[in-house]
């Protein structure tokens, strides 16, 4: 249990900041309510649903919605920042900033330590020349709203955000050590049942994001963070939601304003036809950029190259995909050849209709990996699957090796099932099992 110290109101441990004032959550000091008293008026308790219950509207099998509100905004009213050397001074004098993490064109990532628990996080600063354009500080406030309304575990989480007192903006968010999949991956291609696990993870998310109304519009490698969870490695963090598109969200005249026609946001190699056109977006544009980096993944090359921007949206718009048999340096499945395929076409009524329909492409190519290998179900286990409530376990912990490595997609679907609880808190890893699509 923690307890905000300015309103006294008290939340569960996996929530770090107060949603009204801003301030950092502290562990409760005080004695316990008594057994069978209530708890203050004032207080504000969230338990988790019980297990295997779903919150009320939501659709079985699918990810939780958040039972945490959104970050809130906040403006810091302590002495203002110096923007030339923000490294040792403090933000609301609760964090101090100790390094700087990285700087793009747009802002600066620091590295904070919350003073009043052993709490890191991310600092991200709006560059003061960026701070001048309207356009790009309704961008920056747009991640901040966007993301904070996630609480997937494949997706950075947003903790509060707002403008110090010296009119900076920032952004404060969950701290992740890893490494961005395009550094991980490099030039070469990667093994296809390790692309299959990353992928399944993005399908995971995005699947939350676009059940939300949210489309990312900038997926590629370098918003791709990989990191140990639980003892499992190339655990993703999907990052950078500042140029995403909300639908049925938030549809006044700001929102657009950001994608009038004519305006192309994104990174052209991972770009859909119809985004490369300015045209309206929906959920399957993400999903041709799953294409992408799957093709890059499983070839060591984007489909589309050009010595300009143009070159390459005219790529996406009008040329044929190159056959991955004379892209990949080695032979590709038929069935993963077919997923790309389908994910890269360029009409979106012929690609995977929803993230899930992609996830469970997925889950058959791996099937056949493990019955082509003899593989043990681990290697179908996506770090987080506990997390979701997206998937159901298979145990083939009674079956011989053989019998289970030969298993067919039908035998394993029909095999007696372990219940995953859709609460985050509390759940345990699933163990050996093959993961499968929830029906």
């Amino acid at each position: 249990m923690r307890i905000c110290p300015k309103c006294n109101r008290r939340f569960p441990d996996n929530t770090l900041f107060c949603p009204d004032d801003g301030k950092a959550l502290v562990h409760r000091v005080d004695n316990p309510t008594p057994a069978g008293s209530a708890p203050p008026a004032s207080a504000s308790m969230r338990s988790p649903h019980p297990t295997g219950q779903q919150p009320p509207g939501q659709q079985p099998g699918r990810a939780p919605m958040r039972t945490n509100p959104p970050a809130a905004a906040r403006r810091d009213t302590s002495p203002p920042l110096d923007p030339n050397n923000l490294v040792g001074q403090s933000l609301f004098g609760e964090y101090t900033i100790t390094r700087k993490l990285g700087e793009g064109g747009m802002g600066a990532v620091y590295l904070a330590q919350q003073n009043s628990i052993d709490q890191k996080i991310a600092v991200k600063v709006l560059h003061e020349h960026a701070a001048e354009s309207d356009e790009l500080i309704q961008r920056f406030h747009r991640e901040a709203r966007v993301v904070s309304m996630l609480t997937h575990p494949n997706i950075i989480r947003v903790f509060i955000f707002g403008r110090t007192e010296g009119g900076l903006l920032y952004l404060a968010m969950e701290y992740v050590e890893g490494q961005s999949l395009r550094d991980r991956m490099g030039s070469q291609p990667m093994e296809e049942i390790q692309a299959i696990k990353l992928m399944k993870q993005l399908c995971s998310g995005l699947s939350e994001a676009h059940d939300l109304g949210i489309i990312h519009r900038d997926l590629k490698p370098d918003n791709v963070l990989l990191t140990d969870f639980r003892g499992e490695s190339n655990f993703v963090k999907i990052l950078d939601f500042g140029i995403a598109k909300i639908n049925e969200v938030e549809g006044g005249p700001e929102q657009q304003k950001l994608t009038q026609a004519g305006i192309v946001y994104g990174t052209p190699e991972y770009l859909s036809p119809e985004q490369a056109q300015a045209m309206e977006l929906d959920n399957r544009t993400d999903l041709y950029s799953l294409g992408v980096m799957l093709y890059e993944l499983i070839t060591g090359k984007v489909p589309f190259t050009g010595s300009t921007p143009v070159q390459i949206l005219t790529a996406h718009v009008f040329n044929e995909v190159p056959p991955l048999a004379t892209a990949a340096p080695g032979p590709v499945a038929p069935t993963m050849q077919r997923i790309i395929m389908k994910a890269l076409a360029k009409d979106p009524d012929e690609r995977f209709q929803d993230a899930m329909e992609m996830f469970e492409a997925l889950v058959a190519r791996e099937q056949e990996i493990i019955r082509e290998r003899g593989l043990s179900g681990r290697a179908a286990y996506v770090p987080g699957m506990e997390l979701t409530g997206m998937y159901r376990a298979v145990d083939l912990s009674q079956q011989q090796p053989a019998q289970a490595s030969a298993a067919s997609v039908e035998e394993v679907e029909s095999a007696p099932t372990l219940a995953m609880p859709a609460p985050v808190s509390g759940a345990q890893p699933a163990g050996s099992g093959v993961a499968a699509a929830a029906a």
